[in-house]
């Protein structure tokens, strides 16, 4: 390997370290901001659940749906990886159970097994997030519905189960509820609140990730460049002893 090869590479890492760092303090800058919406809608989403609960009549057939969340972008670490093998082993230990699945990762991974998914679905950050009444009316066919997502807890990614239907004891009842409207606004409050923690917990480990990748990437330079003065001085030492010997 020449010098000008070490250079050539060592410019290509300096390009690497820029571009890694840039995504770093991206996902650290949209971070706050999520956080935030995590809150307000872990609030909504929870008192919501406290009403629901209390109304809701369970079906008796023994139909279930399962909503799976992943990302739509990679350079987050393995989270999609262990989402859908949380999916997998699910779906062996239940029968009856349509699929749903959310996100690019997971429908890129899904479009190359021979397992029936009820319906395929990719949102944008920016825009809002919200099941279609197409959806909504046939998840009320199912006696229980679940979430596969992934939150972040003590600073740690963990895959995490959501039942939306519980059976407990009924302490209230309310007359003048609209079921059906409370029913869909659940299943979006839901949706929404654990879409945005996944989605929270993604810009975390992708900002780790590509810190972890630009402190690698100087790590490397420093090493080529370390390489790059050894040859540089091991041709100087030799064009020297050339010098010497021809004045011999």
């Amino acid at each position: 390997m020449n010098i000008r090869d070490i250079k050539s590479k060592i410019n290509i890492l300096f390009n690497v370290n820029k571009l890694t760092n840039t995504m770093s303090m991206i996902s650290f800058s949209k971070m706050n901001k999520f956080h935030k919406e995590c809150l307000i809608l872990n609030n909504l989403y929870l008192e919501t659940k406290k009403i629901i609960l209390e109304i809701h009549d369970f079906k008796k057939n023994n139909l279930f749906c399962c909503i799976l969340i992943t990302t739509n972008k990679g350079y987050c670490g393995n989270i999609n990886n262990e989402l859908i093998k949380y999916l997998l082993k699910f779906i062996k230990n239940n029968k009856n159970l349509d699929i749903i699945i959310i996100g690019k990762k997971a429908i890129d991974f899904f479009s190359k097994k021979n397992i029936y998914i009820k319906k395929k679905i990719i949102f944008n950050e920016k825009e809002e997030i919200f099941f279609s009444n197409e959806i909504l009316n046939f998840l009320k066919l199912y006696k229980n519905i679940f979430f596969i997502s992934a939150k972040l807890i003590n600073n740690s990614s963990k895959i995490i189960k959501t039942d939306l239907f519980i059976k407990k004891k009924k302490n209230f009842f309310e007359q003048k509820i609209n079921k059906e409207q409370l029913f869909n606004n659940y299943i979006n409050y839901t949706l929404n609140y654990l879409y945005y923690e996944n989605y929270f917990c993604e810009l975390k480990l992708r900002m780790i990730t590509m810190k972890s990748a630009a402190d690698n990437s100087l790590k490397i330079i420093k090493s080529m460049n370390t390489l790059k003065n050894k040859i540089r001085q091991y041709k100087v030492t030799q064009d020297m002893l050339e010098i010497i010997n021809g004045t011999i």
